[in-house]
Formats: C-alpha cells, structure tokens, sequence
C-alpha cells in the first residue's frame, strides 16, 4: 500500500497511539456511551473482536470538520487527541447511518442538525485531478473499493491540503503536485490490491462549506 512519501513532517500526523483509540475502529464497549445501541452494530463481535472499521464515518466526519474550520482537523500537534477523544465517536455514529457522505449528511439534517457543508458535485473517476476540484476551500470524500478516505485544501498562494486516511492518519502537504503524486499512488494500490483494471473508478463527492 502507498505510504504517503511526499507528505510534509510537520504538517503529518500519523497515528502512533492505537493501543489507546484502536485505530480504525468503532471504540470499545468500555469508552463508548451507556445505553447508546449503536455498539450493537458497530462495536466489537465474535468476528471483529477489536470493533468495526469505520473509515466512512472517519471520511465524513473529517471532511465536516475540516470545512466548518475545527482547527484540531489540521492540527498534527493536536490531530491524534482530537481523533481519540471526539472525532471517532463522530464516526462510529455517522458510519452507522450507512451509505456515504452523501447519506450522512442528509441523516443529520432528518435529526435537525445542519452539518454546515454543501454538494458542490458527485462523480466517478480514475484520479482526482485538479478541474475537479471547485475554487476556495474544497474537501472530498473518496471511496475506494471497500474503503474511503478523505481530502481537502484550499487552493491559492500557500496552499495546505490534507489526506487523510483512516488507518494512517493526517498526511499534509504544501505543494500540489505532491499531494496528487500520493494520492494517485494511494488509490492506484488500492486498485491494484483488489485486483482491479487500471481504468476502474472510484467515487468523488467534493463539498464546500455551508
């Protein structure tokens, strides 16, 4: 798998903690809230003893947060507690609405909550590339073949973009070509794993804020 060469240090945060937040995984029956039936689902089985994965929840969540400017989203110093303590509880609920961002979203708004983010548009492709992305600040939820990621940045002078992704953590970058370089090697592994033609897509949902 990929291993997000071109990140910046000091913009990274790669998870060096999951003996306490599990990675990804719905948390543990011990940290999760009394009487919430949303472990029933999620939380650990017979199966999955450490939990469920929950990386599309991690895409959504990150994505919300990240353009509604919660500064802990970018943050390396902060990134991995922010995950711990808020952003993967974020995740095991929104994941247990199903489907993709798309749907998270608009199970929020049925519960009276405004996630503060906009459709800007919905495709499937080969490789993000630039034209698809809007002007300003931008964040993209990806599905790859059983698993999503999640994106974003703000293009312009100084432009800092953001992968991440939900086993490795926050990559950062300050220069687009290098954020594309990784991401492009990320989603081709990923298609090379599952066996998959080189023209096989996977699917883009950009936001913007709300």
């Amino acid at each position: 798998m990929a291993g997000f060469d071109k990140s910046v240090p000091s913009m990274t945060r790669r998870y060096q903690n999951k003996n306490t937040h599990g990675g990804n995984h719905a948390p543990s029956v011990a940290d999760w809230f009394k009487g919430d039936d949303t472990l029933d689902r999620q939380g650990s089985s017979r199966g999955r003893p450490n939990g469920h994965g929950i990386c599309k929840g991690t895409a959504s969540a990150w994505v919300t947060a990240f353009l509604n400017g919660v500064p802990e989203a970018v943050d390396p110093e902060r990134y991995e507690d922010y995950y711990t303590n808020f952003l993967r509880y974020q995740a095991t609920m929104t994941k247990d609405f199903g489907g993709h961002i798309d749907r998270h979203v608009a199970q929020l708004a049925k519960l009276g909550v405004d996630a503060g983010i906009v459709q800007a548009r919905k495709f499937e492709a080969a490789a993000l590339t630039e034209a698809h992305i809007p002007q300003g600040r931008w964040g993209a939820y990806i599905s790859v073949w059983h698993h999503d990621i999640a994106a974003g940045g703000t293009w312009g002078t100084g432009s800092k973009l953001y992968i991440v992704e939900p086993n490795t953590g926050l990559l950062g970058y300050n220069n687009k070509a290098s954020f594309f370089s990784d991401l492009d090697a990320y989603i081709s592994s990923r298609r090379s794993r599952k066996r998959l033609p080189p023209t096989e897509k996977a699917g883009f949902w950009i936001y913007r804020p709300g």
